[in-house]
């Protein structure tokens, strides 16, 4: 089991991330000879680019994953309304506590500032900003959250839910005729958005193992070098098989993420990014655009394609914390989401996430979030050390942006934040009681690693 894109090394994408070794990915941004400008520098970026290496890690993905609308064509997900501001309160308290890292412990600050594998990171905590940084970054970056774009979608589909416009136990058939006949029809759309589709597409496989069926997905998304016959996505997915009962098992199968956002754009009649306007980005009073990776054929890469600043990603994990939910979803959702209908970590993963956790592992996944803990507190990762935690009974959100380096390295960011999430919650006692009850997770792989 992998938990999430932004845990897996490049290498790791194509073996399977179960072994949770995400937070050891740090990313080696290769520093360019003093001679060089900056000028020369990116210039060499631009002549050193392939499909193949894009996602390597190290300098050239640094460059890619703030400037992603260089590489790949793009669609606004356009900010229309008044931005909503988020008040500073730097927390000092949050910037010294001591956290154990490879290297010892150490000042929270400190490591953030130090890390080679950390581009920005916010923390808020009861709708205010306690800590924010820019070790590798710049404020206005729209820097690419990979896999956390999974979460943005599933939430899409959890507003539309609230809005009473869709049925998630009902086939995901009944909305895509398109997929009846295929090896998709019959299975719940709960099960899709959960990631226990049971399609044998798993992400592990291979981002960049030419003959996987992940790879072939993403080929015909423009994310990887053509060199399979040429297929559209839904083509693609009438070819996937299922080599499980759906329910089953927590799987990291991007292509079911696909398939929520299809239906996202059957019901709404419009496409996805435009959907995303409408039912999340509208409504969390985003500061700027954001951006939908998709393919010349206008097809939206659902599964890990959005790009936005850090401040935007900060409040999209408000709607989980905040009282009306930004007006996005009901308090059913999260009921829905600390219920029993997850999907349970097996005990292969629970031991996996022992490593990580030691005995505060979480128990489940669920919409698409990688891991759940029985308080509620929630994570969904994103390839190369994209992260964004949100603990609702805390009213704590912590969201950050890295990148991985050529060996696969990585920070070590998600056991802090939770350490540090439950360590404030306590000192501040906020009273809230919106915890959810729930379970296990498993995540994307670094498109080289395995899940």
């Amino acid at each position: 089991m992998c938990y999430g894109d932004s845990l897996m090394s490049r290498l790791n994408r194509y073996a399977c991330l179960e072994t949770f070794a995400v937070l050891a990915f740090c990313y080696t941004l290769s520093m360019p000879a003093v001679s060089q400008t900056s000028l020369e520098t990116v210039r060499g970026i631009y002549r050193q680019y392939t499909p193949e290496n894009f996602d390597d890690g190290g300098e050239i993905s640094h460059y890619v994953w703030k400037n992603s609308s260089s590489f790949f064509l793009q669609a606004t997900v356009a900010r229309t309304q008044p931005e909503r501001s988020l008040n500073n309160k730097l927390y000092s308290g949050l910037a010294s506590a001591l956290v154990d890292t490879e290297s010892g412990q150490q000042r929270f600050e400190t490591y953030v500032e130090n890390s080679q594998y950390i581009d920005g990171l916010i923390v808020l905590a009861g709708g205010q900003i306690i800590f924010e940084s820019y070790p590798n970054m710049e404020a206005y970056d729209r820097h690419l959250s990979w896999s956390i774009t999974k979460v943005v979608v599933s939430t899409a589909l959890a507003a539309l839910e609230s809005q009473g416009r869709v049925n998630v136990d009902r086939s995901a058939s009944d909305y895509l005729p398109d997929l009846i006949g295929s090896d998709w029809q019959g299975i719940s759309l709960r099960d899709i958005v959960n990631m226990a589709s049971g399609i044998d597409c798993l992400d592990s496989d291979g981002y960049q193992n030419t003959e996987t069926c992940i790879y072939r997905y993403e080929e015909s998304l423009g994310l990887t070098a053509a060199v399979n016959p040429a297929q559209s996505t839904l083509e693609n997915l009438r070819l996937m098989r299922r080599h499980r009962p759906s329910g089953e098992k927590y799987e990291y199968v991007s292509a079911d993420t696909f398939v929520t956002g299809l239906v996202v754009e059957s019901i709404t009649g419009k496409p996805l990014w435009l959907a995303l306007q409408g039912l999340i980005w509208e409504k969390i009073g985003a500061e700027a655009d954001a951006l939908m990776m998709i393919n010349a054929a206008g097809i939206p890469a659902s599964h890990g394609g959005l790009s936005a600043r850090l401040l935007d990603l900060a409040r999209f994990g408000e709607i989980f914390t905040s009282d009306d939910y930004l007006g996005v979803v009901s308090a059913s959702h999260l009921a829905d989401l600390a219920s029993d209908k997850g999907i349970a970590f097996d005990k292969a993963q629970i031991a996996q996430l022992t490593g990580l956790f030691n005995q505060d592992v979480p128990k489940k996944a669920a919409w698409q979030w990688d891991m759940i803990w029985t308080d509620g507190a929630m994570f969904k990762g994103g390839y190369s050390g994209q992260g964004i935690f949100v603990d609702p009974g805390r009213d704590f959100v912590a969201v950050w942006y890295g990148t991985s380096g050529i060996g696969g390295q990585s920070h070590q960011l998600l056991p802090m934040i939770r350490k540090l999430s439950k360590d404030h919650g306590n000192r501040e006692n906020t009273g809230k009681d919106r915890a959810l009850t729930g379970g296990l997770p498993e995540a994307e792989p670094s498109r080289q690693a395995v899940q």
